[in-house]
């Protein structure tokens, strides 16, 4: 069984073509996706012969292994793009995302991505604008303590900007249950980091202070509604 946020990424697959799982560790999500019937293909890649291993483990198990592609790349640089139409890449840092998304340019030709970053996911979400990737849809899951963001885009060349609170909190649906419970952790995080740096950096201090006031607003939407 997969875990919330592997689940999520699994549920935004097209299921068109060949999905590329990205650091795939065990391929359980790999498998998932053949074992559901999403994908009838799929390639499992990783940087290190390690993960390979356990990821040929995991498929040879669940009899899934003669519909998968398990390839030793560097992100995404020796992986063919013939026939691939979905990317995911989850479990890494916003900022090793953007590195291989850097690297590969055959994502422009239609690709859907399905991205989930472990740390700055407003620096990613503001590189995927600034690059013409439109966002279209965000979901928020919760394991345990931590929420995480999973994030479906494609490219179409129409570079936009983010406001702020778009960048730090994406757009999520805020009538979803998660999201405001994410969102009610959001505003007390960002309320404390205000009062934080009043003093010592009143600029960060004001940043924070109108995240917080414009996520007080949408809460409070939200709950009217």
């Amino acid at each position: 069984m997969l875990t919330k946020r592997l689940s999520a990424c699994a549920e935004l697959v097209s299921g068109k073509g060949i999905a590329c799982d990205v650091g795939t560790d065990h391929a359980y999500l790999a498998a998932e996706l053949l074992r559901n019937g999403t994908c009838r293909e799929v390639i499992a890649s990783d940087v290190a012969e390690g993960p390979l291993q356990a990821a040929e483990r995991t498929l040879r198990q669940a009899g899934l292994l003669s519909k998968a592609q398990l390839i030793l790349s560097d992100g995404l640089m020796q992986v063919p793009s013939d026939g691939v139409t979905d990317v995911i890449i989850a479990g890494m840092g916003g900022e090793t995302i953007i590195h291989i998304l850097e690297d590969c340019p055959w994502i422009k030709g239609g690709v859907n991505l399905i991205l989930q970053p472990m740390t700055k996911a407003s620096l990613l979400r503001e590189w995927l604008c600034g690059k013409g990737f439109d966002i279209h849809e965000e979901r928020i899951v919760s394991e345990g303590k931590f929420f995480y963001t999973v994030i479906k885009a494609m490219f179409s060349g129409k570079k936009y900007t983010l406001s702020d609170f778009e960048k730090e909190l994406g757009r999520p649906d805020w009538s979803d249950e998660t999201v405001k419970e994410y969102g009610r952790f959001r505003l007390s995080h960002y309320r404390k980091l205000s009062q934080q740096m009043a003093a010592a950096l009143p600029e960060a201090a004001e940043y924070y202070g109108k995240l917080a006031e414009e996520l007080a607003g949408k809460c409070s939407e939200e709950e009217d509604t």
